[in-house]
C-alpha cells in the first residue's frame, strides 16, 4: 500500500495507486533534467569564463534579452486584445490617467481649499 501523510492508503494495483506512481516518476525525471540542465550551464559558464569573457555581463544580457521577448510577446496579446475588441465592439473601458494632472495640483488651489468656488473648507 502507498501511505499518505494524511492516513490515506492508495493499494497496490489500483488505477488511483497506478496514477499516483506515474505521477511520481515523471516529477524525479523532471527533477533530474533540471538538475542536468543546471550542470550543462554551469559548464557553459565556465567556458564563456576561460575564454575572457564576462559571465556577469553576459547573464545580464540574456536576462535583457529574455525580457525584451516577454514584452513583445505581450504586446501582441495586447494588440490581438485591441483587434478582437474593435471587431466584436465590445468597449474594453480602459483609463489612463495623465501622470502630469496626477501627479502635480492644479494652479491656484491647495488641499484646504474648494476646486470648484476656491473658498476655504473648514
Amino acid at each position: 500500500m502507498i501511505s499518505g501523510e494524511c492516513g490515506m492508503s492508495i493499494g497496490q494495483n489500483t488505477a488511483a495507486g497506478e496514477r499516483l506512481l506515474s505521477y511520481a516518476d515523471r516529477m524525479e525525471r523532471l527533477l533530474e533534467e533540471i538538475d542536468g540542465l543546471k550542470d550543462d550551464l554551469k559548464d557553459l559558464k565556465g567556458e564563456v569564463k576561460a575564454e575572457g569573457f564576462n559571465v556577469q555581463a553576459l547573464s545580464k544580457l540574456v536576462a535583457l534579452r529574455r525580457n525584451k521577448r516577454r514584452l513583445e510577446l505581450e504586446a501582441e496579446l495586447l494588440n490581438d486584445l485591441m483587434l478582437y475588441a474593435h471587431a466584436t465592439g465590445t468597449p474594453l473601458d480602459v483609463f489612463v490617467p495623465d501622470p502630469v494632472s496626477v501627479a502635480t495640483p492644479r494652479a491656484g488651489f491647495t488641499d484646504d481649499t474648494e476646486p470648484k468656488t476656491g473658498a476655504l473648507t473648514e
